[in-house]
C-alpha cells in the first residue's frame, strides 16, 4: 500500500510551509506520525507531494526514512496549487499500487485512523474515506475548513468544503459557496484522509485536466471530485468513522498545543522514544 502525503499548500495562516515545522522531541514533523502509524497497518512506500519552493525541506524531512519514497512537485501555473486533486492527480506518474491512502501533511491522524484504512482496504473500494467528528477537529484560535459529509449506513452520500468554521455555542457555523450555514459538532467531517483505488486517481487526472481546461483559476479539490462522481457516476465512497485522537497545526498558536499532545504520547508509551 502507497501512503500519498499532500504536503504541498502554502500556509497561509500559518505563514510558512508548516508542513515540515518540527514539532516532535526528535524534531519530527507530523506527517512523520502518520507514517508511523501506518506502516503498522499495511503501508510500505511513501509519495510525498509537495511544492519546488520548498523542495530543500521535503528532501530534509524524509532523510533516514525505514521505506522507499518518492518526492513528486505539484505543478503551480497561477502562483498557487490549483488543489488537492490535482495534487492527488500528479502522483499518478510514480504510484505502482492499485490502491493509495492520502493525507495532508499538518494533521495527527492517530493509530486507529490507519487501523480503519486498513479494514476499509479489505473490501477493494473504489474510494473510502475515514471522517472524524467536527468537534474533535475544530482550533481555538481561529476558522478552520472542513469537508462535511452526509452519511447514510456507511456510505458517503454528500461532501461539501465549508470555510470560516468555529464554535459558536452548541453548535458551529461556517461558509459553504459564500453562505452561512449553522453546523452540528457531532457531524461527521472528512479530514482529507481517503482511499483511492489507481483506476479513479486516473479518472480524477481526466476531471483535473478538464477543470484547468475550462477555468484555470479554480481551486479543484478531492471532496469536488468525489461529489462529482457520486452524483454522475454513481460511484460508492465507504466510510468508517474514526475514534482516534486528532489535532493539527493550522494557526502558530498551535504549536505549543501541538509539541505538548506529542510530548505527552511519547511519555506516556503510546509513542515510542523514537519513531524509527
Amino acid at each position: 500500500m502507497t501512503l500519498i502525503i499532500l504536503a504541498g499548500g502554502l500556509g497561509s495562516r500559518f505563514g510558512g510551509p508548516k508542513q515540515f515545522f518540527p514539532l516532535g522531541p526528535h524534531g519530527e514533523c507530523l506527517f512523520h506520525y502518520s507514517l508511523f502509524h501506518a506502516m503498522r497497518n499495511g503501508v510500505d512506500r511513501l509519495i510525498l507531494l509537495t511544492r519546488s519552493e520548498v523542495l530543500p525541506q521535503a528532501q530534509e524531512s524524509v532523510k533516514g526514512l525505514p521505506f522507499p519514497t518518492e518526492i513528486v512537485l505539484q505543478e503551480t501555473p497561477s502562483g498557487k496549487p490549483p488543489g488537492t486533486a490535482h495534487a492527488v492527480a500528479s502522483c499518478l506518474p510514480v504510484l505502482n499500487t492499485d490502491h493509495a491512502i492520502v493525507i495532508n501533511a499538518d494533521d495527527y491522524y492517530g493509530a486507529a485512523t490507519f487501523a480503519a484504512t486498513q479494514k476499509l482496504s479489505l473490501m477493494n473500494p473504489q474510494a473510502a474515506t475515514v471522517p472524524y467528528q467536527l468537534k474533535n477537529t475544530l482550533s481555538e484560535h481561529g476558522g478552520v475548513s472542513r469537508a462535511i459529509c452526509t452519511i447514510e449506513g456507511d456510505q458517503l452520500l454528500d461532501i461539501q468544503e465549508t470555510h470560516k468554521i468555529v464554535r459558536k455555542g452548541d453548535n458551529a457555523i461556517g461558509e459553504a459557496n459564500s453562505q452561512s450555514m449553522s453546523i452540528a459538532l457531532d457531524a461527521p467531517v472528512s479530514m482529507n484522509c481517503f482511499l483511492l483505488s489507481r483506476s479513479l486517481i486516473e479518472l480524477m487526472a481526466q476531471y483535473v485536466q478538464e477543470k484547468l481546461e475550462s477555468q484555470t483559476s479554480a481551486e479543484i479539490t478531492l471532496p469536488d471530485f468525489l461529489q462529482h462522481e457520486i452524483n454522475h457516476s454513481s460511484l460508492t465512497v465507504h466510510t468508517m468513522l474514526s475514534d482516534s485522537e486528532w489535532f493539527g497545526l493550522t494557526f502558530k498558536e498551535d504549536i505549543d498545543s501541538v509539541k505538548s499532545r506529542l510530548k505527552q504520547l511519547h511519555e506516556s508509551g503510546l509513542l515510542p522514544p523514537r519513531l524509527w
